[in-house]
């Protein structure tokens, strides 16, 4: 039987391999990349340290309460693309108070890997775009 820190250590790199595997496929298959036609909210805003750009499109209910529909576009690292497909996902069907509450660490426990100071701040361009664009205020990431 193999000791507590050899067995940590292997279950670590099953995790990373698992994790690792989940953001390439869904780098090369997002579930929300693409335009909203007529979107109500629109914004883009590009990291300028590594390149990386997103554009973020909201559909909101008729009453302008739910948000139906998160699509994106943009160019850049696994993780800044992978995070903006997760964010999606995450304030679909909301309604605007509940987006409000969303925290920049409900993003970062989904992603669900340890992130870089660097890649910290392309894991969080997604949530920076969105809140910007649905509620125009500056969004602290660091």
């Amino acid at each position: 039987m193999p000791n507590s820190k050899s067995f940590d250590k292997e279950n670590q790199l099953k995790d990373d391999t698992f994790y690792y595997e989940y953001l390439v496929s869904r780098y090369k298959n997002p579930k929300n990349r693409g335009k909203i036609e007529n979107a109500d909210i629109i914004y883009e805003e590009g990291n300028p340290s590594c390149g990386d750009v997103i554009k973020i499109y909201v559909k909101l209910s008729e009453d302008k309460k739910v948000i139906e529909d998160v699509k994106f576009e943009g160019y850049g690292c696994t993780i800044s693309q992978v995070s903006a497909d997760i964010l999606a996902d995450l304030v679909k069907g909301k309604t605007i108070d509940e987006a409000r509450n969303f925290s920049k660490d409900n993003l970062l426990e989904e992603l669900g890997i340890e992130l870089s100071p660097i890649r910290l701040k392309c894991a969080l361009l997604s949530y920076k775009v969105f809140k910007m664009g649905a509620y125009g205020i500056k969004v602290d990431v660091d």
